[in-house]
C-alpha cells in the first residue's frame, strides 16, 4: 500500500515552519523529496514530515526556558544589587515547564495516532492476503467496499486529530515566544539596575 503523501504547503503547517524554510530543510537533507500529488509542485512522506516535526520539537526542547542571573538575597549580599522578586522568575519557570508538560503530551498522543493508523494498514494488509490466498472473489469485492467505508472514516477522523494537534502546537509556540519576550525584558531591567549607582540605588534616585 502506498504511503500517502502530501504537498508542500501541508508539510510545512505539520512543521509549523513557512514553505521557504521547509525547502531549506530539503536542500540541508534533512526531508526527503518525493513524486508531488496530483496539482502539487513537491511531494512529501506524511511519516517522513511527521518525523522531522518530532525531532525539531526535541531540539526545541533542548533550548534553555531562562538564561542568566536570578538576583536574590544571596546575589545581594555579594554584590550590593537589590533583589529583583523571586516570584517572576518562578512564574516564568513555571510556565516553561507547564508549556514542555504540555509539548510532551502532544508528542505522546501524536505517537499514539501514527501506532492506531500503522496498526489498520497492518491488519488491512493480513485482511487482503487471506482473501487472495482463499480466492474469495465475492467476499474480496464486498470487504472492498466496506473497507473504503472505513478507512474513509478512519481517514477522517485522524485528520481531524491532527489538526487539533498543530493548532495546539500553535498556541504552545506562541506562549514560548510570550515567554521569550518576558525573559528579554527582565534581562533588561537587571542590567540597568547594575548599571546604577549606588547611591542612586540606596536613595531611589
Amino acid at each position: 500500500m502506498a504511503e500517502e503523501r502530501i504537498g508542500l504547503e501541508r508539510a510545512a503547517e505539520i512543521l509549523g515552519r513557512s514553505p521557504d524554510e521547509v525547502l531549506s530543510l530539503v536542500e540541508k537533507g534533512r526531508l526527503a523529496a518525493h513524486e508531488p500529488p496530483q496539482g502539487e509542485r513537491f511531494g512529501f512522506k506524511i511519516s517522513e514530515v511527521e518525523e522531522l516535526a518530532r525531532s525539531l520539537e526535541e531540539e526545541v526542547d533542548d533550548e534553555e526556558i531562562f538564561e542568566g542571573e536570578v538576583m536574590g538575597e544571596e546575589s545581594e549580599s555579594r554584590s550590593g544589587l537589590p533583589a529583583v522578586p523571586f516570584e517572576r522568575y518562578e512564574r516564568l519557570l513555571q510556565q516553561g515547564q507547564d508549556y514542555k508538560t504540555r509539548l510532551e503530551e502532544r508528542t505522546r498522543r501524536l505517537e499514539e495516532v501514527q501506532q492506531e493508523r500503522d496498526a489498520a494498514r497492518m491488519e488491512i494488509d493480513r485482511l487482503w492476503s487471506e482473501i487472495e490466498r482463499l480466492n474469495l472473489v465475492e467476499f474480496q469485492r464486498e470487504l472492498q467496499e466496506k473497507t473504503i467505508s472505513t478507512l474513509e472514516e478512519e481517514k477522517a477522523r485522524l485528520e481531524r486529530e491532527r489538526e487539533a494537534l498543530i493548532e495546539e502546537r500553535v498556541r504552545l509556540l506562541e506562549e514560548k515566544a510570550e515567554l521569550a519576550e518576558e525573559r528579554a525584558r527582565l534581562e533588561a531591567e537587571i542590567k540597568a539596575l547594575k548599571n546604577r549607582g549606588f547611591w542612586s540605588r540606596l536613595f531611589g534616585g
